[in-house]
């Protein structure tokens, strides 16, 4: 009954020093799996330290280039003409993709389509070349209250026409005198009408020679930093339109930093911002491996245990073999 206890121990022990040794094996391949990995880590944290990132400088700081300063506020056109957003200084630098289609926001390719009709954007979101002449009805339908041929005036470098009736104040008591008076505010509507011009003009002339596309809008509505991100891997693109709203040669995003129109720089915000990353990270490594030493120290010292009684199961079984054939032959 003995011998059989003794094998049974030892069949049970044997198992488990088994177990034991595929735990240590398994715990030394995450240890190494865990060394690639800070490995990995601190290449990418390197790597981010030095990554580039384009901005503009506007109220006192540096800013990351994102599409409203670039190329407007969408429909939100009193960005334009009152100067109350950042915008850039140079209103024929526009953003394009690497396929050279200009990047629009979903509120002018909706002025597109209401003036060309929906199938001139394809189920992708891009579409492709058209008239200039469109291009008054265009920024009608972007900019409410104004009609096609002001914009063609002024386009044309003419003035337009345009008066209102106000009720006349007395200047010394401030009272009303309940008489109409007709106001000529053609200078002020013009120059309203001038700034926007000169602001989308540039925008819609490369469209409309180029093509364009909203297919990158959901990304840059998600993501702060992709127009800056994208800049940088060349997948966006700047560039200068002529008259006839063709870009410019040689106009590479270097050309851009020389010139002062955007800045190609390391964020110090962004240095402290990736390094407590790097740490969390890091951190989170070790404790991984603090936690694997500690089942690797557990599992080696029942590993010992289970070899120095397997040793003295051994012994007894032994001995037990032993004594059986000792009793035999005596």
């Amino acid at each position: 009954m003995g011998l059989a206890c003794s094998n049974i121990r030892l069949l049970t022990l044997t198992a488990r020093k088994a177990d034991c040794e595929h735990g240590l094996s398994i715990d030394s391949m995450r240890k190494m799996a865990l060394t690639r990995e800070q490995s990995n880590l601190t290449k990418e944290y390197y790597s981010r330290l030095q990554a580039k990132n384009i901005a503009y400088y506007d109220n006192g700081k540096y800013n990351k280039i994102n599409y409203n300063y670039l190329m407007g506020y969408g429909a939100n056109y009193t960005a334009i003409t009152n100067g109350n957003k950042p915008l850039k200084g140079e209103n024929s630098m526009i953003l394009t993709d690497f396929k050279g289609q200009v990047v629009l926001s979903d509120a002018y390719a909706k002025a597109i389509t209401a003036v060309l009709g929906s199938s001139a954007m394809n189920s992708q979101g891009r579409g492709g070349t058209f008239s200039t002449e469109e291009i008054p009805k265009i920024l009608a339908e972007l900019v409410p209250g104004h009609s096609p041929e002001e914009f063609e005036t002024v386009m044309n470098n003419g003035s337009i026409t345009s008066s209102y009736e106000a009720e006349g104040v007395g200047q010394l008591t401030g009272d009303k005198t309940g008489t109409e008076t007709t106001v000529d505010n053609s200078q002020s509507g013009t120059d309203l009408i001038q700034k926007l011009v000169d602001f989308y003009l540039p925008i819609f002339k490369a469209a409309a020679a180029n093509g364009w596309t909203t297919e990158y809008n959901n990304e840059m509505k998600l993501n702060d930093n992709y127009v800056s991100d994208a800049l940088v891997s060349g997948s966006f693109q700047l560039a200068t339109v002529n008259e006839d709203g063709n870009y410019n040669p040689d106009t590479s995003l270097t050309y851009f930093v020389t010139a002062g129109l955007v800045e190609s720089r390391t964020d110090s915000d962004v240095r402290e911002e990736v390094t407590a990353w790097y740490n969390a990270e890091k951190e989170r490594i070790t404790e991984k491996e603090n936690w694997i030493d500690i089942d690797m120290d557990n599992l080696s010292t029942e590993l010992e245990a289970i070899k120095t009684e397997i040793q003295s199961v051994k012994t007894l079984i032994d001995d037990a073999i032993s004594s059986v054939f000792d009793w035999g032959s005596s």
